[in-house]
């Protein structure tokens, strides 16, 4: 984004606010140049006219003739979500609005997760306010909380430090002080009171296994066992391909096929078969699980792999998007067994130039399951199965790879631990996750049939209705953030459009690389990315740099891919989205919705898991010092990053006895009142394991080095603080 650009952007804006400012009151160009702010006027009244016109043609705003201009009200009420800080604080979160609402006022008690009508006391993009007129409803979400039996009263004291209460609760049969349950929220009618709450299921103990993992699925609303009507149609599911199920469909069962994947995997999408050609050049076909073939719209099953919309993965289990009968066996391409798939078949000439695609249903034979660790090896040893072929293919990959990052493409690699776990699911030892050229190679043939699928049914006359992963452009506001951020380690952010921003951002990532900021910059450059979402409208993809992007290659853990495989076919017949699935633009547009909310709930569900057993893990760890990186700072305290286990704990501020420090919102640094000694994110600090709550899943820190200054380098500092 150039500089006039962002200029002329700021210009909009402030026109924009304005004319909202003056509550639908016309104004001319004049009037409107008067009241710009002086960095953002152009040279004179008239030179505002086309930005007006502009603004005025996209229905940002009204025109009343050629000089005359204003703006719509916009509507006063508003329903939202409320969540609540843990300093108490209310906010609205408003579907499809990025910035969230201060409450300024409500005449009812709120609870985090109420639906309710607001009215807008103030627009714009910094600090946007509301009151709140009604309560709608309570959140019908099941939570989970700790039974407290006192004064003759059970109360539900809740796990999520968003409710500041305890509820009451009437007593069951099954009630145990100090186990953990799951409850739904009643009602709060009687302000002198408590809010109320059934109990709807024991978990357990608090603190054990199974318990823990149970209540998270609970927390974020993810059932782990299927309805008995819904297995009951999965087990009707005949396991033997028919010589109808086989027509139509391109046989590779003759053409090499393989799956490369980890050594625990159960299930497998994806499958890559390779051919030489008469032609010289090479084909290479990536099939995918035809799970289309057996879901089909409508059906019970299909409504439930809706309804999920992925498969969730805990450190201890899968929690399955389809039944074990689909996702393990009928539709997972395991070795030396036929199974039915649609793939995208590319020719390739010598020089990895793409010369054709299709798209066909078709039947496989694998012949062999690699996992990435074998396969890996007999690259690294130059010999053994199928060493010629996997060659090749590697070879290919990183022909792609190397283009896409020449492109644009951002790259953030990060290292991840997994856990081992013994036979009581207790943590045995963590294992970094090693992402080696095999890993690689089957990213890049995804990503390659993904974007091939998106860009083939994007480009298709009339246009198509289509399912696309998107990924927007980070907002103004997050990148000159981030670029204030990493400017305080010495680097250059560079956001004058697009592409520059792209290529930035890589130099960063490498330039950190190795060092003690490495980790923390990088997660800021991610956190201030949009997040990607499911969508019909938009088939671009800012972090990929794809100008159409879908996601077509995992149909037994993702239901938009199952999305994309029916269009995709129905459009190869000349079907209409009506005839493929009996949807219309809001189903789809509802069903993307429903996935991505899905996506990220199963996204929070994994990293509770992984907090739970790094609280876990750190247990043994109590009183052990370890060098860390400070990852995050809060009015409250600094997160720091263990850097041998990368387990996040946090340092209260009130422990820190050699000054009073605040946290400095502008310089984002924690400073000392008395002494004025700084911590800011990326910095290295050796910290103590002072408690672990694997319940709570966190970590207490203390910082080891908590000397005060000497009384030379007191007066030094008195001295520049009064320069």
């Amino acid at each position: 984004m150039s500089r006039k650009k962002i200029i002329t952007e700021l210009t909009e804006n402030n026109i924009i606010q304005i004319l909202t400012d003056n509550k639908g009151k016309i104004l001319n160009h004049k009037q409107i140049f008067s009241k710009l702010n002086e960095e953002n006027q152009p040279l004179n009244a008239e030179s505002l006219l086309p930005i007006l016109y502009k603004l005025a043609e996209n229905g940002s705003i009204e025109k009343r003739d050629s000089y005359k201009f204003y703006k719509l009200m916009a509507p006063k009420v508003l329903q939202g979500t409320i969540d609540i800080s843990k300093s108490g604080r209310v906010f609205l979160r408003v579907e499809d609005k990025e910035e969230d609402y201060q409450v300024e006022f409500s005449s009812i008690k709120l609870l985090p997760f109420d639906y309710v009508e607001v009215e807008i006391v103030k627009q714009g993009n910094k600090n946007p306010k509301a009151n709140v007129l009604k309560l709608l409803k309570h959140s019908d979400k099941t939570y989970t909380g700790i039974l407290v039996h006192k004064n003759n009263q059970w109360y539900i004291e809740p796990d999520n430090v968003r409710f500041q209460m305890p509820f009451m609760t009437r007593p069951l049969d099954f009630f145990k002080p100090g186990y953990k349950v799951a409850f739904n929220i009643l009602e709060w009618r009687n302000e002198s009171k408590l809010p109320k709450a059934s109990v709807s299921e024991l978990l357990g103990k608090p603190g054990e296994h199974k318990t823990e993992m149970h209540s998270i699925l609970t927390e974020f609303g993810l059932p782990e066992a299927f309805d008995a009507e819904v297995q009951k149609f999965s087990d009707g599911i005949s396991e033997t391909i028919t010589a109808k199920d086989i027509e139509g469909r391109e046989d590779f069962r003759k053409v090499l096929t393989f799956t490369i994947d980890p050594e625990t995997a159960k299930d497998f999408d994806d499958a890559i078969s390779y051919q030489t050609l008469t032609n010289g050049n090479f084909e290479v076909g990536v099939h995918i699980a035809d799970v289309s073939h057996y879901v089909k719209p409508g059906t019970i099953l299909d409504q439930e792999a809706l309804k999920r919309a992925t498969s969730v993965y805990l450190v201890d289990r899968v929690v399955p998007m389809l039944p074990f009968k689909l996702s393990d066996v009928i539709c997972s391409l395991v070795p030396h067994q036929d199974r039915l798939t649609f793939s995208a078949i590319f020719e390739i000439t010598p020089s990895f130039a793409i010369d054709k695609i299709r798209f066909a249903k078709t039947i496989i034979y694998s012949d062999k399951r690699f996992s990435y660790e074998e396969a890996q090896k007999i690259l690294d040893d130059g010999e053994g199965m199928h060493y010629k072929e996997l060659l090749h293919l590697n070879t290919f990959a990183k022909f792609l790879a190397k283009r896409r990052f020449e492109n644009g493409a951002i790259n953030f690699e990060s290292n991840e631990f997994k856990f081992v776990l013994d036979e009581n699911f207790k943590p045995v030892t963590m294992q970094l996750k090693l992402r080696q050229d095999t890993n690689k190679l089957i990213e890049e043939l995804m990503l390659l049939a993904n974007k091939s699928v998106a860009e083939f049914v994007e480009k298709m006359k009339p246009k198509k209705p289509f399912i696309f992963r998107t990924h927007d452009e980070p907002s103004d506001t997050k990148l000159q953030d981030l670029k204030r951020f990493v400017a305080k380690f010495g680097y250059t952010l560079n956001i004058d459009n697009e592409k520059s921003l792209r290529k930035s951002m890589n130099e960063i990532s490498a330039a950190v690389e190795g060092k003690p900021e490495q980790d923390v910059v990088r997660t800021m450059c991610i956190r201030s990315m949009a997040k990607a979402v499911y969508t019909p409208n938009k088939p671009s993809h800012f972090g990929l740099d794809f100008l159409y992007y879908s996601h077509f290659t995992s149909p037994i853990r993702r239901y938009p891919d199952v999305i994309a495989h029916r269009l995709l076919y129905g459009y190869l017949h000349n079907q209409t989205m009506e005839q493929i699935c009996n949807w219309n633009m809001s189903q789809l547009d509802a069903a993307c919705k429903q996935s991505s909310k899905m996506e990220q709930q199963a996204s929070d569900a994994e990293r509770a898991s992984i907090k739970y057993k790094q609280a876990e893990w750190m247990e043994s760890k109590i009183g052990q010092q370890f060098e860390g990186v400070i990852s995050g700072l809060t009015d409250w305290g600094m997160f720091v990053e263990i850097k041998e286990y990368k387990c996040e704990g946090l340092i209260r501020l009130n422990t820190i006895s050699d000054d009073h420090y605040t946290y400095d919102a502008h310089l984002m640094v924690i400073m000392g009142s008395r002494f004025f000694k700084q911590f800011k994110m990326g910095d290295v600090v050796q910290v103590i394991v002072a408690a672990s709550n694997k319940i709570s899943r966190t970590i207490d820190l203390k910082l080891v080095s908590n000397e005060r200054p000497t009384r030379h380098q007191k007066n030094d500092r008195a001295t520049k603080r009064r320069r």
